[in-house]
C-alpha cells in the first residue's frame, strides 16, 4: 500500500479495541431490549390450576433424577421427554385436573404451556407478529 510520507501510521490493534467496545454495546442493547419481551413471554405462557394435558415443567437443577420422576408421578402425571438444551426442563403429561397445581406443590419452579418454545408465540408477545388464530370450533 502506498501512503503519503506525511501521514502517520496507526498502531496495530488500535481499531480492535473500538470494534470490541461497539460489539459489547450492541450485545448490551439486545439484552436490554429483549429481557422485558422474555419476561412477558414467560408470564403469558405460565399455566394456572386446573391445568391438564401436556405441559413444560421446570425443576431445580439441584433436584436428582429420582426425585424429579417421583414428583411428577406423585402429581399423577408422566414424563414425555426432556428438553435437550435446558437441564431439568421436561415435557410432562396428565389428563387429571389440577396437574399444574400438584406439580407446583411438589417443587416445580414453573409450569408452562408447550408454546413456550414456539418462536411465533415469543414474537407475538413483542407485537412483531400476530398471535396464532384460535382453531375454529364446531357449533353445538
Amino acid at each position: 500500500m502506498i501512503s503519503d510520507p506525511k501521514e502517520t501510521s496507526k498502531p496495530p490493534g488500535a481499531g480492535g479495541a473500538r470494534s470490541r467496545a461497539l460489539i459489547w454495546i450492541c450485545v448490551f442493547l439486545v439484552v436490554l431490549t429483549w429481557t422485558p419481551v422474555f419476561g412477558i413471554h414467560l408470564y403469558r405462557m405460565s399455566l394456572d390450576d386446573p391445568g391438564t394435558g401436556t405441559v413444560l415443567v421446570v425443576f431445580s437443577p439441584s433436584l436428582g433424577a429420582r426425585e424429579l420422576f417421583r414428583n411428577v408421578a406423585d402429581a399423577k402425571g408422566s414424563l414425555v421427554r426432556p428438553v435437550p438444551w435446558f437441564p431439568r426442563m421436561w415435557v410432562a403429561r396428565s389428563l387429571e385436573p389440577g396437574f399444574v397445581g400438584r406439580l407446583k406443590e411438589r417443587g416445580a419452579w414453573g409450569v408452562y404451556s408447550t408454546d413456550l418454545l414456539n418462536a411465533r408465540a415469543l414474537l407475538s408477545c413483542s407485537g412483531i407478529v400476530s398471535p396464532p388464530a384460535e382453531p375454529s370450533r364446531p357449533a353445538p
